[in-house]
């Protein structure tokens, strides 16, 4: 009886070893092909950022410097030379993508107005509503090297991604620094010169989001932007007097060496006779105010000591929608920029 028993021990040896045999290849598959849907799943949405961007910034071109589209020039163009150049053109790439317009935010979607083609000479305008942006969904179908063995040749990736171009019709909540620039800047990476002198009696370009006046809330307001959302053109109080508190400098200097966007409030001049009604810039001492009337979007690369005066900064062009680690879309934007302007947000927003 022993003797039966171990004779047949290969017979049953074998179906084990290759059950087990079968199940490693598949744990293996697993981790081999796994690894390979994120990398490609990586490379995807890293594609369709891009292709987003790329023809948004082409719509942008259109209603801000005038550049008509063609047939080789247009936002279908942008997009698909971006899309080449992360190797998703179709055919044996294993890659596909299509374009298509979109209107404002409504919920958690944008309201879509067509698809983006290579013979389009115009963006559309549908119910009025004219494109503020483009939305890229990208495919991919990686092949796979183990899983065959039970079936699965290959994945299905999809990845989308939504860029929009917009004029700020007012602030978000909690990203402009309470610095008042009266210049209008229009020279992308040039340095401006944000307070530069005297706004008004006592006043040198610091502005209160609450009306307070002491160096604590100013140092907090620029260490960590505290500003309220509000709607251009808006009259905040001024914050009057050169402060020279170690606290205020220290939160200048914080965004001097990370060098990251800031966004700083444009206001009117003092007494500029264009003033809005129930907007303006003016008064004295503790009742000096300003005038909010646009956004722009600069990195700060200095100030004077020892009085906070004179501070500096780079003009970074147009106002990205990710600031300071937030990437919420200003709401009440729902218009193209406007023609010849400098001051338009930019940005994935999805």
């Amino acid at each position: 009886m022993n003797t039966a028993r171990v004779r047949s021990a290969p017979g049953q040896i074998l179906p084990l070893f290759a059950g087990s045999l079968l199940v490693l290849i598949l744990v293996v598959g697993l981790v081999i092909d796994g690894g390979n849907v994120f990398l490609q799943r990586r490379d995807a949405q890293n594609g369709a950022d891009i292709g987003a961007m790329a023809g948004t910034k082409r719509l942008a071109d259109y209603y801000v410097k005038g550049s008509a589209f063609t047939a080789g020039n247009n936002v279908y163009s942008a997009v698909s030379t971006r899309m080449t150049e992360n190797n998703c053109a179709g055919g044996t790439s294993g890659c596909t993508w299509a374009a298509r317009y979109v209107g404002p935010r409504t919920g958690a979607s944008f309201v879509d107005l067509g698809p983006v083609s290579a013979g389009d000479t115009a963006p559309p305008t549908v119910s009025g509503q004219q494109a503020l942006g483009v939305k890229v969904n990208v495919n991919r179908t990686p092949r796979t090297f183990l899983l065959g063995i039970i079936g699965q040749s290959s994945w299905d990736v999809n990845t989308t991604a939504t860029a929009l171009a917009q004029e700020p019709v007012g602030a978000p909540a909690g990203q402009l620094l309470p610095i008042g620039l009266t210049q209008l800047p229009t020279q992308e990476g040039a340095v401006y010169a944000l307070t530069s002198g005297s706004n008004g009696p006592g006043n040198f370009g610091w502005v209160s989001w609450d009306g307070s006046n002491n160096a604590g809330s100013l140092a907090t307001s620029l260490c960590t932007p505290d500003n309220p959302a509000f709607t251009l053109p808006f009259q905040f109080a001024g914050d009057p007097g050169k402060t020279n508190a170690t606290d205020v400098r220290a939160c200048l200097q914080q965004w001097v060496d990370n060098q990251q966007t800031v966004l700083i409030p444009i206001v009117l001049a003092s007494n500029d006779p264009s003033a809005p009604a129930g907007c303006s810039t003016g008064a004295n001492g503790n009742n000096f105010h300003y005038c909010v009337v646009a956004i722009a979007a600069f990195v700060i690369t200095g100030y004077a000591q020892p009085a906070v005066d004179q501070i500096n900064g780079r003009f970074i062009g147009t106002v990205p929608y990710s600031v300071g680690g937030s990437a919420t879309v200003p709401a009440g934007t729902v218009k193209p920029p406007s023609p010849n302007s400098t001051l338009y947000y930019m940005g994935l927003s999805q």
